[in-house]
């Protein structure tokens, strides 16, 4: 529309131009020139207007459509739709994952994360992560996992294994050896739940473990006389007991399924020669490691080679035999 406002001042420009005596070319050409200089000053007086316009905030823009044709703004007269609403910023923290085809924004106004604290949604407090719950759980789960199948620390609470142990000694007990290689043999040191009636019974928060010395197992005799232990006929020779027992045991014979359990200190030791065998079953495991103090720090010795407890007084026996004196011959 504003192009057409020049073109009557162009024609009659021209219609005075033939009248002149002109050539029709020449007039051509002026008109064209002066036509181009006429609309170029309309041209700059509408920019011009447009731009001031523009700074005052009431005129309009020239829009550019899909052809590359202007679009007329306000100030040609024109209504212009108001611009569309600027998307809302998306948090990475309010994405969702799982919701495919969706914007993937929280509920929350203002597209934010709804803070975690007591008083939210899930009612998880602030300053406790689930990350930090997880990891706990799991950890507490491996560890009782571990000290239900594979081993556990004990400590010593009294004297009755001593010198072995001392009090507030502490070991490592293992439990894959009676499962899975062998069974419980004379010379280890295990730890028990004792029968029902000796001693206290166990709890949730006091357990009621002992540990002691197998010296006997299903099928052996044994006797305690003149200081010395008596299995299947020979006295023991032990090295690592505190001092020889001041006791009598009557002769016995371990039952199926039991033990006879005893320990180091044998004067002062709550053990089978007073509450009689052990079943089997009650063994929780084999003491196998001592950790503390660091001083005592190792594995425990190895007696369960019986021929190490009998070897010195079978030797003995036979040494005391040849020395007798010969009977003579009968006539």
């Amino acid at each position: 529309m504003q192009s057409l406002t020049c073109a009557p001042s162009c024609t009659s420009l021209h219609s005075s131009a033939i009248r002149g005596g002109q050539t029709p070319r020449d007039t051509a050409r002026w008109t064209q020139a002066t036509s181009t200089s006429h609309c170029s000053r309309h041209a700059r007086r509408r920019v011009l207007q447009r731009v001031q316009a523009m700074q005052s905030g009431k005129g309009g823009t020239r829009q550019q459509d899909d052809s590359g044709s202007p679009a007329a703004g306000l100030g040609s007269g024109g209504a212009q739709p108001p611009p569309a609403a600027a998307p809302p910023l998306l948090s990475t923290s309010t994405v969702d994952d799982g919701n495919e085809g969706g914007n993937g924004a929280s509920p929350s106004s203002s597209g934010s994360k709804a803070p975690t604290g007591e008083g939210s949604n899930d009612g998880w407090p602030s300053w406790l992560s689930k990350s930090d719950v997880e990891t706990v759980a799991i950890a507490v789960a491996v560890s009782y996992a571990i000290r239900l199948v594979i081993a556990e620390p004990r400590f010593i609470p009294s004297l009755s294994m001593f010198p072995t142990f001392d009090v507030g000694d502490r070991l490592v007990a293992e439990k894959l050896t009676y499962r899975f290689s062998r069974p419980p043999s004379t010379g280890d040191v295990i730890i028990f739940r004792p029968q029902r009636g000796v001693g206290r019974d166990s709890s949730w928060l006091d357990d009621n473990v002992f540990i002691k010395r197998i010296v006997a197992v299903a099928g052996d005799s044994v006797e305690v006389r003149g200081g010395k232990l008596v299995v299947n006929g020979l006295p023991r020779t032990e090295t690592y007991i505190n001092e020889a027992p001041s006791y009598v045991l009557q002769r016995l014979v371990v039952p199926e399924g039991h033990v006879f359990v005893m320990g180091d200190n044998r004067n002062n030791s709550y053990d089978s020669h007073i509450w009689g065998p052990l079943p089997v079953e009650n063994i929780i495991g084999r003491a196998c490691w001592k950790y503390w103090p660091p001083q005592k720090w190792g594995g425990l010795e190895d007696w369960s080679d019986v021929s190490k407890l009998t070897g010195a007084a079978a030797s003995l026996t036979t040494e005391n035999a040849s020395a007798l004196p010969v009977a003579p011959p009968l006539k």
